[in-house]
């Protein structure tokens, strides 16, 4: 079995849990989305709940490593503002639909969300930065954030002009502009 499976599997379950739901889903349905047995899904993942930890782990993961590229590649404000927009754009419709199932409830991981989102505003203030600068980092971070309320009203799915629609008016709430 190889990792282009697992893929598979969390690619159709996340599908899966989007449209019918967490509880509703079965092993056999994500077995069937994928044309595998139940024991090769069982094979990659003990059990449903695991599935659901990992998908759900992913925005966490993701903007971790946002964070290291910023930090060791020193993106700029745009670069930032961008990946984290685009990565709340594609996972942030699954964790709004398990934010609203109570079955999921205990499934959702507990990371230290805040002092990953302190550390983005750093980055996005930059170095040496004022208080001013602070302010405008999480007034341009906020703004980016604005992406979960856009996905709520657009059924889980943002267009390119909506995202780039976001990240200008964060640029402009950093005071960069719309530009990179």
């Amino acid at each position: 079995m190889t990792t282009g499976r697992r893929d598979e599997i969390l690619s159709a379950a996340r599908e899966l849990f989007l449209r019918k739901g967490y509880a509703a889903t079965s092993i056999a349905d994500i077995a069937a989305a994928v044309g595998a047995s139940k024991a090769a899904v069982f094979y990659h993942f003990k059990a449903k709940e695991n599935i659901a930890a990992e998908l759900l782990d992913s925005p966490f993961t993701a903007v971790t490593e946002l964070i290291a590229r910023a930090e060791t590649q020193q993106l700029s404000p745009a670069q930032i503002l961008t990946e984290y927009i685009d990565g709340a754009a594609e996972t942030g419709a699954l964790f709004i639909a398990f934010a609203t199932d109570p079955s999921v409830a205990d499934l959702i991981p507990q990371h230290d969300a805040d002092a990953a989102c302190r550390r983005i505003i750093e980055l996005l203030a930059g170095p040496a930065a004022t208080p001013a600068d602070r302010v405008r980092g999480r007034a341009a971070f906020a703004v980016a954030q604005t992406i979960v309320p856009a996905l709520q009203e657009h059924a889980g799915s943002l267009d390119d002009a909506l995202r780039q629609e976001i990240r200008s008016a964060a640029l402009r709430a950093l005071g960069t502009g719309s530009g990179s």
